[in-house]
């Protein structure tokens, strides 16, 4: 089973990762809002902007770095053709799952993510996220 394990901007824009929960109501001296811990639960937690909150894939690229849901990645296949794409979580019905997207060129026969994890044709590099670097997403080259 994989970790489950988030990761988020505080609200001074320092990524943390940890577990993650949402307080609906004041509780004692503890605001209202999204926060991120440590593993342990404590004794720290970050008060997190919401929006920038991503999961965990339990995946890791080429160079061992944890892929997280809004990454960017870039894809590298055979003949040097590469694209990015964002990680995306897509939880339809009974089929949970994190996925990308690729240019029609590419055809894969279902989740692109991990089939282009697991072949030996494709490397996969995180190189940023949507949140700081949506400029990083751009078309094909071949």
């Amino acid at each position: 089973m994989r970790p489950i394990e988030f990761k988020a901007q505080n609200v001074n824009g320092v990524w943390v990762c940890g577990n993650f929960s949402i307080l609906k109501k004041k509780i004692g001296n503890v605001d209202a809002g999204s926060y991120i811990s440590n593993s342990a639960g404590e004794p720290f937690a970050y008060k997190v902007r919401p929006e920038t909150v991503s999961q965990f894939t339990g995946l890791k690229d080429k160079s061992g770095k944890k892929i997280f849901e809004g990454d960017i990645v870039k894809v590298t296949g055979d003949e040097d053709c590469e694209f990015t794409s964002i990680v995306e979580y897509f939880g339809e019905g009974d089929y949970p799952a994190f996925d990308m997207t690729a240019p029609e060129d590419y055809y894969f026969e279902s989740n692109k993510f991990s089939e282009i994890l697991m072949s030996i044709s494709y490397e996969l590099e995180v190189i940023g996220n949507i949140h700081e670097n949506p400029e990083l997403l751009e078309v094909a080259t071949c």
